[in-house]
């Protein structure tokens, strides 16, 4: 709109010099009726301008006003807050001096009360501490033999658990070297178990061959030889089982024997 106006402005100069131009040039009576409209319309447009400018110098005036009545008013409310938490303050700290009063009241009620409470509860302490200490004096020779009693007991109870240790190490040894006893005992059986049926047949071989043949084979003593091998293989026979239930009796009392730890179950 300034523009506008700066325009218009100098348009008037230019339309106060074109009409001795135009007196001169004598343009014709269309020209000149032309150029009056237009000199017209920029009369109008210039008024209208004119007052719009005008208007709008008034609406700066009125916003400028406006502005100062805005910032006034946000000062405003800004001590009208202020002075609402002021009245808060002086509320509370009414309300803080009331409770200060009583809570000054009831201290001074509670220090009456406990006048000489320290002075009894000084001399109960004292009291307590001395029958503590009493108490403690004559427990002390109890607490002493028991803790005596206690080492004892274990110390013992350590020299039975060395002692148990000991015999389940050499039970351990037993029963290995009975387990190796038991297996070689048993290869032993075996093989003299296989001899003793290869003699048993040679003995039943020979006692199947005719009375010539036994005749050579026949030495001193008395009964025939199939007889007489027959006789050592029962007795061998006869020692192997002897030894092998002896040998079970020994594992029988060995697994039978109780040992400190160990419990037997029948």
């Amino acid at each position: 709109m300034f523009l506008l106006d700066d325009a218009l402005t100098e348009a008037e100069g230019v339309s106060r010099a074109a009409g001795p131009l135009l007196a001169a040039a004598r343009p014709g009576p269309s020209t000149e009726a032309y150029l009056r409209d237009r000199e017209r319309e920029l009369g109008e447009v210039k008024r209208r301008t004119a007052a719009a400018r005008a208007d709008f110098d008034s609406l700066a005036e009125a916003e400028e006003e406006l502005r100062g009545r805005l910032a006034e008013h946000a000062a405003l409310r800004e001590r009208v807050a202020e002075l609402r938490r002021l009245e808060r303050l002086i509320e509370a700290l009414d309300a803080l001096a009331g409770q200060r009063a009583a809570v000054a009241e009831r201290l001074a009620f509670l220090r009456s009360r406990a006048d000489g409470t320290e002075e009894a509860v000084a001399e109960g302490c004292a009291e307590l501490l001395r029958l503590t200490q009493d108490q403690l004096a004559l427990l002390a020779p109890r607490a002493r033999t028991a803790l005596e009693a206690a080492a004892a007991a274990q110390a013992e109870l350590a020299f039975e658990e060395g002692r148990l240790a000991c015999s389940e190490a050499r039970l351990a040894t037993v029963s290995a070297r009975l387990a190796e006893v038991g297996v070689l005992h048993r290869e032993r059986v075996a093989a003299l178990s296989a001899r003793t049926r290869a003699d048993r047949e040679l003995a039943d071989a020979l006692a199947s061959l005719p009375e010539p043949w036994k005749g050579a084979y026949a030495g001193g003593g008395d009964g025939t030889a199939p007889e007489r091998a027959r006789a050592l293989l029962d007795g061998v026979e006869e020692r192997l089982r002897d030894v092998e239930e002896a040998l079970r009796r020994a594992l029988d009392e060995e697994e039978g024997t109780p040992m400190p730890g160990r419990t037997v179950l029948s």
